[in-house]
């Protein structure tokens, strides 16, 4: 990626590859890491209703304290249902920014490391499928405008990408994690 000073090496299709590179060199400009509120719990939901009567206070709860498995807002089902090896079912269309709590961007060096952590690690199979995503990686283009969203669960090591489409699979990200670890979880 010429715009990053990255050089990828994946086992991912070439067409994903490309796919990845056009996207990295055009429509990113600044990286930033999110912490996202917490998703809707049921044991605190259960701390909440006790001694609660009012269907209007559980709703307003559930509403401020949950997000369904993911902020990203999907699309209609995508034409192209493959590219390659990588399945994208819906068509990538923003994320709900309501749900960030917190928002770091991040310097170029942090930039480089990430990106080349993220485009550039083996995806596995999912085995494990929590999928509670409480950071975010959000790509931002020369617009200030959110081009991408890289949405992480590390309870079962699964993310959800945002970019042309929205494809989900397994992966470890050590870096991102110390990067998480330091800014975000105190």
């Amino acid at each position: 990626m010429d715009k990053f000073d990255l050089t990828i090496e994946s086992e991912l299709a070439d067409t994903l590859q490309n796919i990845y590179a056009n996207f990295l060199n055009n429509d990113v400009d600044k990286v930033s890491i999110v912490e996202l509120k917490k998703k809707y719990n049921r044991v605190e939901y259960a701390q909440f209703l006790k001694g609660k009567k009012l269907y209007q206070s559980r709703k307003k709860w559930i509403e401020k304290n949950a997000y369904a498995e993911s902020i990203i807002i999907e699309d209609e089902t995508y034409e192209m249902l493959h590219f390659d090896s990588i399945v994208f079912d819906f068509k990538y269309k923003g994320i709900d920014k309501e749900f960030i709590q917190s928002e770091i961007f991040l310097d170029s060096t942090a930039t480089r490391m990430a990106l080349t952590e993220m485009f550039t690690c083996s995806q596995n199979e999912i085995i494990d499928l929590c999928y509670n995503p409480e950071y975010a990686v959000i790509f931002y283009n020369s617009k200030g405008e959110v081009s991408g969203i890289y949405e992480i669960c590390f309870e079962c090591s699964n993310v959800k990408i945002g970019i042309i489409g929205t494809a989900m699979f397994a992966v470890n990200l050590p870096y991102l994690n110390s990067l998480f670890e330091t800014y975000m979880r105190n």
